[in-house]
């Protein structure tokens, strides 16, 4: 049993219990630099020992450009982009100046100076079996640690996170709404018999397209990933998704905290892929792509979209399906939960409180709105 602490990613004492995949990784990327990971953010990285395991720490350096890395992303551009997709008329302009309002207020405030506890630079966090046990100790280490920062726990939901969720109250935690995330807690009974999952899986056939892992992917099939993943992600939706840079891909490819799957047409290019990320008994994707010049017909992004739950299912595991396209994946079994993140700010100066503060309480007021939009 190991004592709690933030360490160095590189310190010999750390133990990463049941995930050593996730030290190799984070250790990559500290090596990498604060610029080596995201095209669109900077940061520095340590570890967070706890009892049994540990988690990695993301602690933003100077202004950031991905929502992963800054509430006022976030709830700024990020918002204001989905906003642009996805609402029309008076709603729309009245979300958009609730998020002008929302940005100014967080930048103002010096929301951005956070650390995020169990980051790995992806949309989902997963948190396995742990239900805060040593949550006390672990909060009084990131406190010492990072004295004039926030402490940030993202992606907790109240079906999967419980307990955690109640030791993170019972702590002071401030839960801030996130986003709508959508959950296959047995993919086998929700997602296998559904008719529209069935019609998926028979467009790789009908298609001529084949599915492979990728377990050592060349230089060029990973420049191939990200292009894919960029034409979507970042051009298609918004620049404040992850900018993901190469080294990060082959750090979690390399060290198995991500899976790739890749789906070739006839002639062997890589026309979508998948990468998935498995911690104990829970899988999410946070990375997938689809090359948009090809006939929708093809269903790539449907074959895409198939791919981690067709792994989930073979492993034994429960899928995070993350935020977005609700409709499809509600067609496919999915049902939807409230996320939150916990934000820790007892430590700060009062006005360092005040935008996470106000921002808890305007997203709780709003938060019938906004499942219904998530839920279109």
């Amino acid at each position: 049993m190991s004592a709690v602490a933030v360490l160095a990613v590189d310190d010999p004492r750390l133990d990463w219990g049941r995930s050593p995949e996730v030290g190799a990784y984070v250790r990559a990327l500290a090596a990498a630099g604060p610029d080596g990971a995201l095209a669109n953010a900077r940061v520095g990285l340590s570890a967070l020992q706890l009892t049994d395991r540990a988690f990695a720490i993301v602690a933003p350096v100077g202004r950031q450009g991905c929502w992963l890395t800054s509430l006022a992303v976030t709830y700024g551009p990020a918002v204001r982009d989905e906003i642009g997709r996805d609402l029309r008329g008076p709603q729309a302009w009245l979300f958009r100046a609730a998020s002008l309002v929302a940005e100014g207020l967080l930048r103002l405030t010096r929301a951005d100076r956070a650390v995020y506890a169990n980051h790995l630079l992806f949309s989902t966090s997963l948190y396995g079996a742990w239900t805060g046990d040593d949550l006390v100790p672990a909060l009084a280490a990131l406190r010492e640690a990072f004295p004039d920062r926030a402490i940030v726990w993202r992606s907790l939901n109240a079906a999967d996170h419980p307990e955690l969720l109640a030791a993170m109250d019972a702590q002071g935690g401030r839960r801030i709404v996130s986003r709508v995330v959508w959950r296959l807690s047995d993919p086998a009974r929700q997602w296998a018999p559904r008719t529209d999952v069935k019609a998926d899986l028979k467009l790789a056939a009908a298609h001529g397209l084949s599915v492979e892992d990728a377990p050592n992917p060349s230089p060029d099939d990973l420049e191939r990933v990200l292009a894919l993943y960029a034409g979507v992600y970042l051009d298609k939706y918004s620049n404040a998704n992850p900018a993901y840079r190469q080294a990060l891909l082959r750090a979690a490819i390399d060290s198995g905290v991500l899976g790739l799957q890749v789906v070739r047409g006839p002639s062997g290019e890589i026309e979508a892929f998948a990468a998935d990320h498995v911690h104990e008994a829970q899988l999410s994707s946070p990375m997938l792509g689809y090359d948009q010049d090809q006939p929708q017909g093809r269903g790539l992004y449907r074959v895409a979209m198939s791919l981690s739950v067709l792994r989930a299912l073979e492993l034994g595991l429960a899928v995070n399906y993350s935020a977005g396209a609700g409709a499809f994946k509600r067609h496919r079994g999915a049902q939807p939960a409230l996320e939150f993140m916990a934000v820790f700010d007892d430590h700060l100066p009062w006005w360092r409180r005040v935008g996470y503060g106000l921002l808890a309480r305007a997203l709780a007021a709003m938060t019938p709105s906004l499942e219904r939009i998530a839920l279109r």
